[in-house]
């Protein structure tokens, strides 16, 4: 037995020790270059924002740069403020109606509004007739050498070669746009437009196809900040918003689950916890038997318990007490039995009982007799009440 144990403690240490060591070999393992598209200003990966957003006081100097975690709806509260610059960096936008209604009113009060997004959804591309393509070439490969330029309209802001992307990541253009109300700012290498600003009352819209341009990895990929900078030198200098809520992944588009699993402190609280309850599962795996209680047999306490009163009433010699008990006994043996009404008159009652018990008259007239006279009594004799008990277990063994 003993050895059995000794051997099921080793397979248990052993199989925790190896659980350990697979979860130190997950947390501390070297990462994996991450090229999901992120935009966000918290991710230094490739496609993060980190670095674009910290340029950010070099571009507004002296100006407030604040965050956004909210749709625009929530974050104006129903204030549209004045000299300011919101930027949208995503993917691909599909904005809430009220929070692109909320928008066009900031950019009719005067604001700018800058978006790069390949491709809008709902109310803004409706109100601005904007509509997206991808240029189509076929066999493009990620990380193939095949690429795509980019320029500026503005012939203060050209560059001589202009600004080459690979193909696979920025590739998409606008094929309509509302013409009345629309300036182009800048086009690649075909000539089609990527970059536009559309008036909207006193502002205006700035929209641009490829935000993969405004990331991290384009910002330190050869001349490519220029483009960044130029693009955004549009916006005036005032204060800016960044907006972190219409980002792939942000918290309103995810689960709770997935959000620990993306922060690394959480990811390595839960790894833990998972290795706790393993462990936990592990050491508890042996059945235990629960201790059999020991059951006492029933005792009868019914004798007990009347010895116990009877050695009351016998050290208080109370005689008088137990008659009057005795008494009210057979009054209600009558009534539960016979079912006879001792609060009528004594003669009655007596006929009653004697007809239904089979009882003599004379023996229940005198049972009442003297059981009636307890009540003006202030003490009896024992022999007095061993003469009333005898006259009532009389009544009781010969009533039927």
């Amino acid at each position: 037995m003993n050895a059995a144990k000794k051997k099921h403690g080793a397979l248990t240490w052993i199989v925790g020790a190896l659980l350990l060591l697979m979860i130190l070999a997950a947390v501390f393992a070297p990462k994996e270059l991450d090229w999901s598209y992120s935009f966000s200003k918290k991710h230094e990966i490739p496609f993060g924002t980190y670095l674009v957003h910290e340029s950010l006081p070099t571009l507004f100097p002296d100006q407030e740069i604040v965050t956004s975690w909210v749709g625009p709806r929530s974050f104006m509260d129903e204030k549209i403020p004045l000299n300011t610059n919101f930027i949208f960096i995503n993917g691909r936008i599909r904005m809430k109606d009220e929070d692109a209604r909320e928008l066009i009113d900031v950019a009719s009060a005067g604001n700018h509004v800058f978006i790069a997004a390949e491709h809008v959804y709902g109310l803004l591309a409706d109100t601005f007739q904007l509509d997206f393509e991808p240029e189509i070439v076929p066999d493009v490969k990620f990380f193939s050498n095949d690429s795509v330029g980019f320029h500026f309209a503005n012939s203060r802001l050209k560059s001589g070669f202009g600004y080459w992307y690979p193909r696979w990541m920025t590739r998409f253009y606008f094929s309509d746009y509302d013409s009345t109300r629309t300036t182009v700012l800048g086009h690649d290498q075909k000539g089609k437009t990527n970059f536009i600003r559309v008036k909207s009352g006193d502002g205006y819209f700035y929209f641009n196809c490829n935000p993969l341009a405004f990331t991290n990895y384009h910002l330190l990929s050869r001349n490519n900040s220029e483009y960044i900078f130029k693009a955004l030198s549009y916006l005036p200098v005032q204060a800016t918003v960044w907006d972190e809520y219409y980002k792939p992944g942000s918290r309103h588009e995810q689960g709770l689950f997935d959000f620990v699993l993306t922060n690394r402190s959480l990811r390595i609280a839960w790894y833990i916890l998972f290795f706790g309850v393993i462990v936990l599962f592990v050491f508890g795996a042996r059945r235990k038997q629960r201790a059999i209680p020991i059951l006492s047999k029933p005792e009868n306490t019914t004798l007990s318990f009347v010895a116990t009163i009877a050695r009351l009433y016998f050290s208080r010699r109370d005689h008088l007490d137990i008659a009057r008990k005795r008494f009210t006994y057979f009054l209600e043996f009558l009534r539960s039995r016979y079912y006879v009404d001792t609060g009528v008159g004594e003669s009655r009652v007596i006929s009653e009982v004697s007809r239904k018990s089979g009882v003599s008259e004379r023996s229940v007239a005198a049972l009442f007799k003297m059981g009636n006279r307890l009540d003006q009594l202030r003490q009896i004799s024992q022999e007095d009440l061993e003469q009333f008990n005898r006259q009532i277990e009389f009544f009781y063994n010969n009533c039927r």
